[in-house]
């Protein structure tokens, strides 16, 4: 890769130069015949993680060349995530028409990538080989999908969980959180029982031991806009007007600000800068926190039963979060066939590999099923992450700025669970009033 800076707002001002060296693609995809090569033909592929996980995907992947004797993998990583670096060498390769042939964007970068006609449609490739689609979650490959393409394959397709110390729980007498998707009997009204039970006072009133951890991490305060029933935009595939000021969205999120700053039920945002989420949790202070299977590490000895429970279902029933990022292939890729051929090697002889060795919670829910649950190590109840996957209904908006939008909703929730404003109504209502002209510059199709 060449060694140029380039910045995405170069990149932009660019990419319709390099649009016009794309013409010749952008007709329907010609999937070359598969054979073999003299000399082995160079595949990158760029990942952003660090350790332990990027160790983890490299090993996994070393043996892809003698499964493809005609391609060769360069491996390349740049640590930290997308805006730490990566993204800007990522832009210097596509302006410079000398990008990886393939790597990983955020799900919010899609419609960008996509509406500049950047990337290639495997569609093709899917087809020519009779891969099979159905073991991915249905709503990531239809969000990867633009008019009758396919653009995209998971890199990994993660949920979100309760992690509970069941021991603190259940020496209070109150519920632990249900481990079974369709259990009607773990409900918004019991978990406020739950916390009720569980956050104890010393007499002085100030709080010794709190229930839940309240996070401005935004995919968990949207679950609990879902749980009440309210959704981020009217239709989040072809949105038109973000709907979280109308009630359900509404009461969800004054519900979530109200466990800090009315019942006193999860520690302040200060408290939790200070120690950290995992950390009061291991010292006995802390019931429950929110996290995803990257932070089964953090538990593996810990001396208290720690198991994963469901959040509970309200009047918009049960919800979760999947990520869901894509890999992708550029158009200019001079090895297509290799491109692709290591993109069905990761998520098939790799992956296996990588959720074994603790990188990843998959992709295929085969996968996950044969590998990720058969981990006998803390936490306990596993499935209910698979079972999360399984019920994705909420992708994020596909809008080519939903990254701005996402900023703009974040600033505003901020302030209400910093306790710098306690109504959610007006809060979601200037959110709305600053993301309704947003959606409008997103569109693309």
């Amino acid at each position: 890769m060449k060694a140029v800076q380039v910045s995405r707002r170069d990149f932009l001002k660019v990419s319709g130069m390099a649009g016009a060296g794309l013409a010749l693609a952008s007709c329907t995809a010609v999937v070359p015949e598969t054979g073999t090569e003299a000399v082995p033909q160079e595949v990158t592929v760029f990942f952003w993680d660090g350790p332990p996980l990027i160790g983890i995907r490299e090993e996994a992947l070393a043996p892809f060349d003698e499964a493809y004797p005609g391609c060769e993998l360069n491996f390349t990583s740049v640590p930290g995530g997308w805006n730490a670096g990566y993204s800007e060498k990522l832009y210097a390769g596509l302006a410079a028409n000398d990008p990886p042939d393939l790597f990983i964007i955020r799900i919010a970068d899609l419609p960008e990538f996509l509406s500049k006609d950047l990337l290639l449609d495997l569609k093709p490739y899917v087809d020519r080989d009779s891969y099979d689609l159905n073991e991915f979650p249905a709503l990531a490959i239809e969000s990867y999908t633009h008019d009758g393409g396919i653009y995209g394959m998971p890199d990994n397709v993660a949920s979100v969980a309760m992690f509970c110390n069941q021991d603190m729980i259940e020496e209070a007498g109150a519920q632990v959180p249900t481990n079974q998707w369709d259990d009607p009997g773990w409900t918004v009204d019991d978990f406020f029982n739950m916390c009720e039970a569980v956050t104890q006072r010393d007499a002085n009133g100030d709080t010794t031991q709190y229930a839940y951890q309240v996070t401005g991490w935004s995919v968990i305060w949207q679950i609990w806009v879902r749980i009440f029933g309210g959704q981020l935009v009217d239709d989040p595939f072809y949105p038109t007007e973000c709907t979280l000021n109308e009630p359900g969205a509404v009461e969800g999120l004054q519900f979530y600000a109200d466990l800090i700053h009315k019942y006193g039920f999860a520690p302040r945002f200060d408290v939790m800068q200070d120690l950290g989420a995992v950390e009061l949790m291991h010292t006995g202070r802390l019931a429950i926190i929110n996290n995803g299977s990257w932070s089964f590490p953090n538990f593996h000895d810990v001396d208290y039963e720690v198991t994963l429970g469901h959040y509970p279902s309200g009047p918009g029933g049960r919800a979760n979060y999947v990520y869901y990022f894509p890999l992708v292939i550029p158009k200019t890729t001079q090895v297509p066939d290799c491109a692709w051929n290591l993109l069905k090697y990761f998520n098939g002889p790799a992956m296996e590999k990588i959720i074994q060795d603790g990188g990843l919670q998959g992709t295929t829910l085969s996968a996950q099923q044969a590998y990720f649950l058969t981990d006998t190590r803390p936490p306990q109840n596993k499935q209910v992450m698979v079972d999360a996957v399984r019920n994705f209904v909420a992708p994020d908006p596909v809008l080519t700025n939903y990254n701005e939008v996402s900023r703009t909703m974040q600033a505003e929730v901020d302030l209400l669970l910093n306790g710098e404003e306690r109504d959610a109504k007006v809060v979601a209502d200037r959110i709305k009033a600053a993301v309704d002209p947003l959606i409008q510059e997103g569109q693309w199709r």
